[in-house]
């Protein structure tokens, strides 16, 4: 049930940024669970939500799976940044 919230944040992020933003406490949440796969797609989650404001969350949240221990949140970390890169290049711009 947790990856059926997951895509339906995602499609409706752009529409509702009240409830992203609500939603980041659930967020801390997964990114602190014992199990890697729900670290690592919450990240994913987090980093493809198109939201201004969520983009400075996105960049701590970075920072610290950066430095986990298990490989496969560190991949989903690296593949985080050039998202995070080109949605703040996106809302830069405009």
């Amino acid at each position: 049930i947790r990856k059926l919230v997951y895509i339906y944040l995602l499609r409706y992020a752009e529409h509702k940024p009240d409830l992203t933003l609500l939603s980041e406490n659930t967020f801390q949440k997964d990114l602190a669970d014992p199990n890697p796969l729900i670290r690592a797609m919450a990240l994913r989650v987090l980093s493809g939500i198109k939201v201004a404001t969520v983009g400075s969350i996105v960049a701590l949240r970075i920072k610290k799976c950066a430095a986990d221990p298990s490989p496969y949140v560190r991949k989903a970390t690296a593949l985080a940044i050039p998202k995070l890169y080109r949605y703040e290049m996106l809302f830069n711009m405009c």
